[in-house]
Formats: C-alpha cells, sequence, structure tokens
C-alpha cells in the first residue's frame, strides 16, 4: 500500500518533514512557553532540528519501530508538528503534537491529530493509540479528547525529566473505542427534557462522566449523589437538593442538582451540572438551562445562582455567555454569579 503523504484536512497539509523545515521547527521549539510541557531540552538548535530531520530523510511514511515527525503547513507555512511512533508490529501508536505559539487556538492541534489518528487506525491497522503528556498540561488534554482518546492513569514520579522524576498522564484508545468515538452523535437532539430520577433509570445517571480534563470543575456523579444524601447546612439548616437527570431523544445524557430555596437560602443555586463527554458540543447544556430556568420561574422565583472554579477549560465563559453575571463574592472559593430568570 502507498504512501498517504501528504495528508490533507479542510484547513492543513499534513507531511514528511524537509531540511527546509528546520529553521521554523527550531524556531516554536526553542520558545519556553512552547517546550514547558516538552521533553526535549532547551536550548533548541537549528543543527538538533537538522540532526531529527535526517534521521527520517530516507522515509516516505510511517515506519515500525520508530518515531516520525511530519510537518503542519497551512496556506503554506509550517505551524507546528504532528509525529507518532510506531511499536515494532506497527499496532500500538504514541502519538505527539506541537504548534508555533502564534498559530495556537484555531484548532489546528486538533485537526492535524485526528487525521495522523484516522490514518493509524484506518490505513495501516494500528489496534491502539496512546499519549504521555504532563498532567498540568490541560490544552493537550482537550486534543486528546477531542479527538476520541480517554484519560488512562497518572502515575506518580514516574518520568525522568529535565533532572528530576515527574508525574505522567497517560490517555489512550484501542481501535474499536476510537471509532465508537468517531460515530457519536454530533447533532442537536430533537428533543431535550428533565427527568426525575427513580430506581429504574438511577442507574444509567450514575455512569455519565465528563471530560478528564474537566474534573477540576465539573464533580463526578458519585460525589452529587454523596452531597445529596448529606447536604451542605447554610446557617443551621440543611440545603434541598433537587436531582434531575438530563434525556436527549430518550437517552441518558446529563445531570443537573439545585439546592431549593429555605429561610437561609432565599434564592435556588445551580449545585451541581454535568453534560457527558460523549454528548457534549450539541446545545444539550444550554436546553437543559432553559428547561431548569422555566421551571424555577414557574414556581415563582426570579434569579438562580451558581460558582464556578476559575483556570483553564473552566466553565465560565459557557456560564457568561447564557447570562450569569458574577456578584462580586466568593463562595468557598469559587466565583459566585446570579442569573436574572
Amino acid at each position: 500500500m502507498g504512501t498517504p503523504y501528504p495528508l490533507r484536512t479542510e484547513r492543513l497539509v499534513i507531511r514528511l518533514m524537509s531540511s527546509d523545515d528546520a529553521a521554523a521547527f527550531a524556531a516554536y521549539r526553542n520558545d519556553p512557553e512552547v517546550a514547558r510541557f516538552q521533553a526535549w531540552d532547551l536550548p533548541y538548535t537549528e543543527d538538533d532540528a537538522r540532526a531529527l530531520i535526517a534521521d527520517q530523510a530516507d522515509r516516505d511514511d510511517l515506519v515500525a519501530g520508530s518515531w516520525t515527525q511530519l510537518a503542519v503547513e497551512h496556506q503554506g507555512r509550517v505551524v507546528g508538528d504532528v509525529c507518532a511512533g510506531l511499536d515494532e508490529h506497527a499496532g500500538v501508536a504514541e502519538i505527539g503534537f506541537t504548534l508555533a505559539p502564534e498559530h495556537q487556538g484555531h484548532g489546528y492541534a486538533t485537526e492535524a491529530a485526528l487525521a495522523l489518528v484516522t490514518d493509524l487506525v484506518e490505513r495501516l491497522g494500528v489496534v491502539r493509540v496512546r499519549a504521555d503528556l504532563d498532567p498540568a498540561n490541560v490544552a493537550s488534554m482537550r486534543v486528546l479528547e477531542a479527538i476520541g482518546l480517554d484519560f488512562e492513569v497518572t502515575t506518580r514520579q514516574s518520568y525522568r525529566w529535565r533532572g528530576s522524576w515527574a508525574d505522567n498522564t497517560a490517555y489512550g484508545a484501542t481501535a474499536a473505542e476510537w471509532r465508537a468515538w468517531q460515530a457519536r452523535p454530533l447533532t442537536s437532539p430533537t428533543d431535550v427534557r428533565l427527568v426525575p430520577l427513580d430506581a429504574d433509570n438511577v442507574s444509567s445517571y450514575a455512569a455519565l462522566r465528563t471530560h478528564h480534563s474537566q474534573e477540576a470543575f465539573v464533580a463526578p456523579m458519585h460525589q452529587s449523589f454523596r452531597d445529596a444524601l448529606f447536604p451542605d447546612i447554610i446557617d443551621g439548616l440543611p440545603a434541598v437538593p433537587r436531582l434531575f437527570g438530563v434525556a436527549a431523544d430518550g437517552e441518558p445524557v446529563g445531570f443537573v442538582m439545585y439546592a431549593d430555596t429555605t429561610p437561609t437560602c432565599p434564592e435556588p443555586y445551580l449545585w451541581r451540572f454535568l453534560v457527558d463527554r460523549r454528548h457534549q458540543r450539541r446545545r444539550i447544556g444550554w436546553r437543559a438551562l432553559d428547561l431548569l430556568c422555566d421551571l424555577l420561574r414557574g414556581q415563582g422565583h426570579r434569579t438562580l445562582t451558581i460558582s464556578w472554579q476559575e483556570g483553564p477549560g473552566g466553565p465560565e465563559p459557557f456560564y457568561r455567555r447564557y447570562g450569569f453575571e458574577r456578584t462580586g463574592r466568593e463562595i468557598d472559593g469559587e466565583i459566585e454569579g446570579r442569573l436574572h430568570l
């Protein structure tokens, strides 16, 4: 079977690196911010780049038992690279990606990495794709999650990096898991509704989970159930949780829990809100909030409060777009927001 390279996506060309790429390759690799979570040492020189490129100069495809570096072009300009390391059997592949700082934030890494994984699975027939990264590298986690890899494990002090032992996070997917991710529904569902939890459906909703990169901001289902069973005490009275599943075209896809009003809690509070990783970016979250707001208006409420943690990948942009405004207060270290219904 002939080489598919260069690969072409909607916006990008992905090809084997050549000696002409050495200057651009070295320039962004030598940027301290780009190299922050990467394995190479600084300074990274053009000679280093030329040596790496020369090692693969005789190939026109990915090679078993070796790493291959691929340039990513946009409109004729190198904006970064992706790479693949095949094991000796060409059955397991490890991937990586890097973008020049001025070209980050446009989705190029996701587009290029997805094209690479598609080639690995569909043409070369690898049975598993994996990637390792620093546990603090949230941006790369989000790329891996978007293309269909899932968090597997973080191992403590398992990686020798720049003179010390560092933690390492592993993502991966079998070919079957990756194909299932690609086949997930992507369009907005016809029907979205809030569903009371009961003995028949609670197990299905308990199995929902978000992406690993979002776990710092979204509590897992078992924690929400625990907090509902043993609610916080607010000025002497327990919070009153109201729990709903979110169903899209009859399928469990999300979870909402709000704290109802009490003499010491005068406004309803959006306590927990989760959309399963397979059903994000389908406008389900927005529509579920619409349903919750309609429910609260029907009960005579005029406001809804919430709190969120700040940080890369956090939920604040979503809530601000929906209409929540900062109140200027903090709740247990989180930013408080209020929505006027």
